[in-house]
């Protein structure tokens, strides 16, 4: 599961950082932004195993900290949310971004969605994949400023 949770770091590493790119993205509305503060949510959980929020979270976090980027610690915004009696990812996803920016104070909410998370095991192999969507918005406009798709692969070299 580690090897896993590394994989995972390096590609929103990479998505997160513009370094891994097939064609070039138009940053213009993220520089016109230029958020300081991000809050991450919970993700959205589109598969079988159901450690992918504490996963995705801690892996996700800390790129953007080292990126520079302000980011709350994730048992803060957890404990936060269970206490305005939110437990759920799709509840947190629901908030409006008036709202999480009152409570929150940040320049822009990171929305995790998870399509793919685990292991899959064939004859004579195995592979961990995992694939998440993410968007960023801007918590002053409501305006997206940034979105990606990344998976990672233990098949990978």
């Amino acid at each position: 599961m580690n090897r896993l949770l590394g994989f995972l770091g390096l590609a929103f590493a990479l998505a997160l950082t513009g370094c891994a790119k097939p064609t070039p993205y138009d940053y213009t509305v993220f520089k016109q932004s230029r958020p300081k503060f991000i809050l991450v949510l919970p993700p959205l959980n589109h598969s079988p195993d159901i450690k992918v929020g504490p996963s995705m979270l801690t892996q996700v976090t800390y790129p953007l900290a080292e990126a520079g980027y302000y980011v709350l610690l994730v048992a803060v915004v957890d404990e936060t949310f269970k206490q305005n009696g939110m437990t759920t990812a799709q509840d947190i996803h629901a908030v409006s971004i008036d709202k999480l920016r009152q409570i929150f104070g940040a320049d822009a909410a990171l929305y995790l969605d998870v399509k793919d998370y685990g292991s899959k095991y064939m004859v004579l192999s195995s592979e961990t994949r995992v694939t998440a969507e993410t968007k960023l918005v801007d918590l002053k406009t409501g305006k997206q400023i940034w979105n990606g798709v990344a998976t990672a692969s233990s098949s990978e070299q």
